[in-house]
């Protein structure tokens, strides 16, 4: 059965809000809604991949990017940066731009990519740009890459007329929160109210997907900047007596 079309969503908020004659700003908060869920929850329904090729540049240093990134990405998922070589994956470490900006970069420099970092800044200049990756060492052969990650979904188009069934399952926490920030414009003072129950609606829903790891089983993630390629940094505890 097809849920609530987004029309549908804006008519039941500002009639629940008293604010009948508020459809267009109802719809403009509805996709500032659906925004904000993309922004700052991590979904599956938000995830995508994106497929592409490292490449050498016999040394010039573009073997260490940019390579653009899908406009619609937000932040990568955990571990879901790597690249293959004769189908054996080599996970990439994210790193801040700050300690990449330190990382030795000279003519020649070439090997297995093993750091990398995301410049989303040109978005601030022109959404329609891509953001960028780039990693240290530079690639120094054309290598397959995954990106998984989280992405920005697409508004609708004029959500107070529109039949579109928006992209977040939980129908019931849309028409709260919208019926909420309805309520914050017209100076409701059920508003406050109406966003505790709407916090309680997201926060167990985002439990309910939580569920999906249980009874899998649970590692502790360490540092691969520390750990899992350097072990012969780590101080060996074997030694006998003052050897």
């Amino acid at each position: 059965m097809p849920g609530l079309t987004a029309e549908d969503i804006v008519k039941l908020s500002c009639q629940g809000a008293q604010a009948p004659g508020y459809t267009a700003q109802a719809g403009q908060f509805l996709n500032v809604i659906l925004a904000d869920l993309a922004q700052t929850q991590d979904m599956e329904l938000c995830r995508g991949k994106f497929d592409f090729n490292f490449t050498s540049d016999n040394g010039s240093g573009n073997g260490a990017g940019p390579y653009p990134l899908p406009l619609d990405y937000y932040r990568h998922t955990r571990d879901g940066v790597f690249f293959t070589v004769n189908g054996v994956p080599y996970p990439l470490i994210n790193v801040d731009q700050s300690e990449y900006d330190l990382l030795v970069k000279t003519t020649g420099l070439e090997n297995y990519p093993v750091y990398f970092y995301t410049d989303i800044s040109p978005l601030s200049e022109d959404p329609a740009s891509n953001p960028n990756m780039y990693v240290w060492q530079p690639a120094n052969g054309v290598y397959p890459v995954t990106v998984r990650y989280f992405r920005r979904m697409d508004e609708i188009a004029t959500p107070e007329t529109s039949s579109t069934v928006p992209w977040f399952p939980n129908q019931e926490y849309l028409i709260t929160a919208l019926t909420a920030q309805l309520m914050k414009l017209t100076m409701d003072t059920r508003a406050t109210a109406y966003l505790n129950e709407a916090d309680q609606l997201l926060r167990r829903f985002m439990q309910m997907m939580a569920l999906d790891d249980h009874g899998k089983a649970m590692t502790v993630g360490l540092d691969r900047r520390r750990f899992g390629y350097r072990f012969s940094k780590l101080k060996n505890t074997k030694k006998v007596g003052f050897f």
